[in-house]
């Protein structure tokens, strides 16, 4: 070869192959990287929507409904894989002793599993079935059982729900609570449930205005729901309220603006106090009461401390009975006028805004939330038979105050209309569904309710009661058809030949025989309202004829858990609350009270005063109340008379005794 020839050197085939495979690694890992790098700048921009959803779906724990945890909650979620181990071992324990009947150690197993898992709903509504029927009921003393119920309550309304704010079960649960364990009868100590809870809603409400309408009733509870939440703001925007809170501090008033503020308002700023009267009988030394009084009833101060106690009860409702004052006034609006002091407003309360705060939840069992809306029909029908409460509070003796409940049939046409709103939203995309129904799973109990109902505004009676009467029966007719499609025999009967058709079937449980008899009575002093003495005597038989054959039937009621009031004292009841209602003109009332005899006007009148008073003012013109309805003769003889005082209150039990 040449000096001047080149050397060729040719790359083995094989050689080549790897580098052209090296140089195709390198771009696709640069690819990779590249794509690997978008797509972590992309997760972060996609982050939070996902944790968004996360925390709607309660997928985690929701770091806002659970700030400022307890130690004991916050040191176990941090325990990594021991906690799941430690929750397999405590429920294995847990549902052993479930079964053993050790209510006390399931209890306290709970609160420990309720600590390692608090999104786990099972353990916060067992463990508050557990303190509300199990625990509670191992007491015989009513005080001792009314704290393991309110114990079960807290357990679900304070914690539970706190933890797991979107669970339809615990809304249920709370609701049942409400409805079945103290609005209901079958616990022996219902009433005594009842008296704590109505005590409980005035020492923070106050005493409820004269009656007034629906809308009127709203409007009052208006100032409550829209009262400033930040305490400070309100009185830098209010000086007038500043130097009334100030002036409360000073030590001859001493009154802090919290629950002693309620409290003394509750006990003492009452229409039946005569307040000076009051005053004069405690001992001289007490100037303090004195001075309070006065200063609270000073009409200069009206306008302030009703601003002042409006702000104080928001946030007590707020805060310690989380309730949500715009969410009560929304079903006062809604429902119509809803006595907070009764159980089973707070059924309705926990069961709608449970489907409120529920709604549009990711895989929501749809049991659950049909069985939770149930809960708003079973309120509000218990408002129509038991929706007026008669309730003389004894604040330092709770269970010694006297409460009973009279039917208002204003509450129907709500009822109504609640059944074919919710019916509609649960099951419109159900093919059973029919337009203007309650549905298919709620049909049967929706037309029972309304061929009760038909009986209630019957019995009641009034031109609108009988017209809305009648339009319920029509409405039956075309909606609750035989399967062929024909007409049911019974619906074609005349509207009262319906209703008696029904009596004595009615008569077997003990709400239904409440509502009859009151109607009938009610029935009755509307005819002698208007000089219709044979029709009084007409309803007033009924009445007693419907009332003895239900007693008839409760020698075996050991417990008194199901029978009616005394027949004078019911009677009492209906003719109050007949001077009470809003419906009845203030001379319809004057008709009554002049045909009524001596002793049933000095049964009623430390109570119907009040209220006759402010029909009086409320005329145009007014109306000289002392000459309408002056005060029977004899009523300081007849306040010591027994039958009066079972009137105003029941007998003390002792604790420890059982009825």
């Amino acid at each position: 070869m040449s000096s001047g020839a080149s050397i060729h050197y040719v790359l083995p085939e094989y050689l080549a192959a790897r580098r052209a495979a090296q140089r195709r690694d390198w771009r696709v890992l640069a690819l990779s990287l590249t794509t690997a790098a978008a797509c972590l700048i992309g997760a972060g921009f996609v982050l939070d929507p996902i944790n968004r959803i996360r925390r709607e779906r309660q997928l985690v724990l929701d770091q806002d409904s659970v700030r400022g945890l307890p130690p004991a909650l916050e040191l176990a979620s941090k325990l990594g894989p021991v906690r799941a181990l430690a929750i397999d071992v405590a429920f294995i324990r847990y549902e052993r002793l479930k079964e053993q009947g050790k209510n006390y150690e399931a209890f306290q197993l709970a609160r420990i599993l309720t600590s390692l898992q608090p999104r786990f709903p099972g353990v916060w509504a067992y463990n508050s079935w557990n303190m509300a029927y199990n625990i509670s009921v191992a007491y015989y003393a009513p005080e001792a059982r009314w704290k393991w119920v309110t114990n079960g309550i807290r357990e679900l309304r304070d914690k539970g729900l706190q933890y797991n704010p979107r669970e339809i079960t615990l809304y249920k649960d709370l609701a049942y609570i409400y409805w079945h364990k103290i609005a209901d009868f079958l616990d022996d100590e219902h009433l005594a449930y009842k008296r704590a809870l109505a005590v409980e809603m005035e020492r923070v409400l106050g005493e409820p205005p004269v009656m007034l309408s629906a809308e009127e009733e709203a409007g009052l509870f208006k100032k409550i729901a829209d009262a400033p939440h930040d305490w400070n703001a309100f009185l830098q925007s209010d000086p007038e309220a500043a130097a009334f809170v100030a002036r409360l501090s000073d030590k001859d008033i001493a009154l802090s603006p919290d629950r002693v503020l309620l409290d003394f308002v509750a006990r003492h700023l009452r229409r039946q106090r005569r307040l000076f009267e009051v005053a004069a009988e405690k001992p001289e030394a007490d100037e303090q009461f004195v001075k309070r009084l006065a200063f609270l009833t000073d009409p200069a101060h009206e306008g302030v401390l009703n601003r002042v106690l409006a702000v104080i009860r928001s946030r007590v409702l707020r805060e310690e009975m989380r309730l949500d004052p715009q969410w009560m006034l929304k079903l006062m609006e809604e429902f119509g006028p809803v006595d907070w002091r009764a159980a089973w407003a707070h059924a309705l309360y926990w069961s709608s805004y449970g489907d409120m705060k529920t709604e549009g939840r990711f895989n929501l069992n749809p049991n659950d939330s049909m069985n939770t809306v149930r809960f708003i029909f079973f309120a509000l029908r218990y408002g129509e038979t038991r929706g007026r409460l008669i309730f003389v509070p004894n604040f330092d003796k709770p269970f010694d105050s006297y409460i009973d409940f009279r039917p208002d049939t204003r509450f129907i046409p709500y009822t109504f209309r609640a059944y074919l709103k919710y019916g509609e939203k649960q099951f419109k995309d159900d093919p059973r569904f029919e337009e203007g129904t309650a549905g298919p799973q709620y049909r049967s109990g929706f037309f029972n309710w309304i061929e009760d109902s038909i009986g209630n505004l019957f019995r009641e009676g009034g031109e609108s009661n009988l017209k809305l009467a009648q339009e319920f029966l029509d409405y039956l007719r075309e909606h609750n058809r035989h399967p062929n499609g024909g007409i049911q025999e019974r619906y074609i009967l005349p509207l009262r030949d319906f209703v008696f058709g029904n009596i004595k079937e009615e008569l077997m449980t003990y709400k239904q025989s409440d509502v009859i008899v009151r109607g009938f009575m009610d029935s009755a002093l509307d005819k002698l309202g208007g000089g219709d003495v044979v029709g009084f005597e007409g309803d007033m038989d009924a009445a007693r004829i419907c009332y003895d054959h239900y007693m008839a039937e409760m020698t075996s009621d050991v417990k008194d858990r199901r029978r009616l009031q005394a027949y004078e004292l019911m009677f009492a009841e209906e003719t109050l609350g007949y001077f009470q209602d809003t419906r009845r003109h203030v001379l319809m009332k004057k008709w009554l009270w002049d045909r009524i005899d001596l002793r049933l006007q000095q049964m009623i009148w430390d109570e119907a005063q009040p209220y006759l008073a402010e029909w009086c003012k409320r005329n145009d013109p007014p109306l000289d109340a002392a000459k309408m309805f002056p005060e029977p003769p004899g009523m300081e003889e007849f306040r010591k008379d027994e039958i009066y005082q079972r009137f105003r209150r029941n007998p003390t039990v002792e604790e420890g005794e059982r009825k």
